[in-house]
């Protein structure tokens, strides 16, 4: 993590290099395709709309069934994943071909993630019976359930697979940290001493930490083999929404809800230093980076997806 990034979400002066892609309809998840030459967004009329990078011009639209919602934008493995009634449905990027449908039961899931090699998919249900407790349940590709395990109480505030899908991590409204082996759901980590829930989490690209953040406002970076604390970066104004590395691990991005507006830090993990400020109009809901580093995409509660140069 030596030299490594974290950018912060508040208020700042716009550079000459900043542009601004504007939509038919609120953006409230943006990603990058997996060339980098498109970006996306999920918006709030229930369509996924994809629009060229360099212009800025509407490529396609696509939308989903009425008994459908979104459950993750995936670009890195090429997926949109739907929850419908007949399970999920994972849906190509490219094309909007619905590739596999996972059969999950009458089982309601919430905060869905796949896997980066969609050999496994995962998400969290209530237990039967009681309105509080949670169940982590995660499911291979064919749709068979491979382990189902305690997952806390209040339900799932955040949740990831590492990198190379070994790992499931998830926070919990019980302010808990826990995680699982995916192969057998061996508990592999519990972090009890978060004060507070954590809504951000995010797997470091080489699957060494775990990033996590929450209404506290502090990051924490965890070593993902011992589950001790690495680091962690104090002084945010407000609480932390979201997390995302860069694809080399060099940068992290963190949200802040700040009311009205947000605000784009660029921090260097390795020394904690704020590196560059970026501006955000309002509440700032998604962010991502492109493939190669350089451009940053944010999300922030209107009809624009705004893009920064970061490197």
């Amino acid at each position: 993590m030596r030299g490594a990034l974290l950018l912060v979400l508040t208020i700042a002066t716009a550079s000459a290099q900043d542009r601004t892609i504007a939509a038919d309809s609120e953006v409230r998840v943006v990603a990058f395709s997996k060339d980098g030459g498109t970006v996306l967004g999920i918006c709030g009329d229930r369509k996924l709309r994809y629009w060229d990078a360099r212009s800025g011009s509407l490529r396609t639209t696509t939308g989903w069934a009425a008994d459908e919602r979104p459950a993750a934008l995936l670009p890195g493995n090429g997926l949109f994943a739907l929850i419908g009634k007949d399970g999920i449905a994972m849906t190509e990027l490219d094309g909007g071909a619905v590739s596999k449908r996972v059969p999950i039961g009458d089982r309601r899931l919430s905060q869905v993630t796949v896997s980066a090699d969609r050999q496994a998919l995962a998400g969290s249900t209530r237990v039967a019976g009681n309105s509080r407790e949670e169940t982590m349940r995660l499911f291979d590709a064919s749709g068979t359930e491979r382990f189902e395990a305690p997952s806390g109480i209040g339900g799932t505030s955040s949740l990831a697979f590492s990198p190379d899908g070994s790992i499931l991590a998830a926070g919990s409204w019980d302010t808990n940290l826990r995680a699982w082996n995916t192969r057998n759901g061996e508990l592999l980590g519990l972090i009890e001493e978060m004060p507070v829930a954590m809504f951000g989490i995010a797997f470091s690209p080489d699957g060494k930490n775990l990033a996590t953040a929450g209404v506290d406002r502090i990051v924490y970076l965890w070593d993902s083999k011992t589950w001790k604390l690495a680091r962690k970066f104090v002084g945010q104004a407000e609480m932390i929404s979201a997390l995302a590395f860069s694809p080399d691990g060099v940068e992290l991005v963190a949200l802040f809800d700040l009311v009205p507006r947000g605000q784009i830090v660029l921090w260097d993990v390795g020394t904690g230093k704020t590196v560059r400020t970026l501006p955000a109009p309002h509440r700032v809901s998604s962010v991502a980076f492109s493939p190669d580093g350089s451009l940053l995409a944010a999300a922030a509660g209107d009809k624009n997806v705004r893009l920064w140069k970061v490197r």
